[in-house]
């Protein structure tokens, strides 16, 4: 049996990816719809328990992309600081360029 057919339980799951795909828009409306919903009901309790999950995530996942996360901070500190410096090179180009046509 050739590798590239694909029994009716793997067509579904293809199908599932493609519907979502095509309708993330809508798809993420209603998500969005549905969480603020669900918030309207919360009591305080349940809003700081939700609050405490979601930091325990993030220290999670910052933990996991430390290194990642440093490089891409590095970066763009870097593309920061070179920007300024083409900015400032910039800025004495024309100011140099005014008093040679002053002259």
């Amino acid at each position: 049996m050739p590798s590239n057919i694909m029994n009716a339980h793997e067509r579904r799951l293809e199908d599932k990816k493609l519907y979502y795909l095509r309708n993330r828009a809508r798809e993420q409306e209603k998500a969005r719809k549905r969480a603020h919903e669900r918030r309207k009901n919360e009591t305080p309790e349940e809003a700081q328990q939700r609050q405490e999950k979601h930091r325990e995530a993030q220290a999670r996942y910052r933990a996991r992309n430390r290194d990642r996360l440093c490089l891409k901070a590095w970066q763009y500190r870097s593309a920061k600081k070179r920007q300024q410096a083409m900015d400032k090179d910039e800025a004495e180009f024309q100011r140099l360029m005014a008093l040679e046509e002053d002259e």
